[in-house]
């Protein structure tokens, strides 16, 4: 099953493995970014995977690693009209997720879909001003992900099935509406949405990463969704057809994202 270590190359046998491999990435991590927390130190790989450790001090002045999270230096560029922040009980002070729409309108208000994505450099881009028109950069970690042929394979994929089909270009914030859901069913529940996405789209390009601290291979592809281009990231043993440029994926995926420009 994939993680999203192993979504960029990443695979532990157990716990001390994992514990061994990440130390050695914040050993490595050469750039420090300043925040009100401590600072984040970015380990990079030539691929273009990056960890993002959450680094602050103890009482004697030692660096403590108080998490991480993954992400992909890609090539997407998507405008975000980003209306509020999201932070989680279990988060720590570097973590937390932004609320927005894709293809904002002139407004800032609103946009062609709701979108919710965890924030890589939440302690930075929380405090941007808010609502705002911004660009991200986004990465869907994928859970799940078959690609087709062509949109006539894709469709003839799915003749008979008791469920819609989506179009081969669509984009579900399903994290988003799972929350809202949930509010209204549980009365006190606090609806913060997870960064939980289900899309379709077009294979613009593709690669065969190998991360080269693990020796582990990757795929990246960019795919263009609806209103939006997104890198999207796969451990090899989820991906189910052949990855060829102009082919339909259908993609189950954590969507990470920081803000650009």
């Amino acid at each position: 099953m994939a993680s999203n270590l192993s979504t960029i190359g990443f695979q532990f046998e157990g716990e001390e493995q994992f514990r061994e491999a990440m130390l050695a990435c914040a050993a490595q991590a050469r750039e420090q970014i300043p925040c009100a927390h401590g600072h984040y130190g970015i380990w990079r790989s030539r691929s273009g995977a990056e960890i993002w450790f959450h680094l602050g001090r103890t009482p004697e002045g030692a660096v403590e690693i108080f998490g991480l999270t993954p992400f992909f230096e890609g090539k997407s560029d998507v405008p975000l009209a980003l209306s509020r922040t999201l932070a989680r009980e279990s988060d720590n002070p570097f973590e937390g997720a932004l609320h927005g729409y894709v293809k904002p309108q002139s407004d800032g208000e609103g946009g062609s879909y709701p979108v919710v994505f965890d924030a890589v450099d939440f302690a930075l881009s929380s405090a941007a001003p808010l609502p705002g028109i911004y660009r991200a950069r986004l990465a869907a970690f994928a859970r799940e992900l078959s690609i087709y042929p062509d949109e006539e394979a894709y469709y003839a994929a799915h003749e008979g099935s008791e469920q819609p089909v989506f179009a081969a270009q669509a984009f579900i914030p399903i994290g988003l509406f799972a929350a809202e859901h949930d509010v209204e069913k549980v009365q006190g529940s606090s609806g913060v949405p997870a960064s939980t996405v289900l899309f379709t789209g077009k294979i613009i390009e593709h690669n065969l990463f190998t991360n080269e601290a693990s020796g582990r291979e990757f795929v990246w592809l960019l795919v263009e969704t609806l209103d939006a281009t997104i890198d999207v990231l796969a451990d090899p043993c989820i991906v189910t057809g052949a990855i060829e440029d102009g082919g339909i994926v259908e993609v189950s995926a954590l969507l990470f994202g920081r803000l650009i420009g």
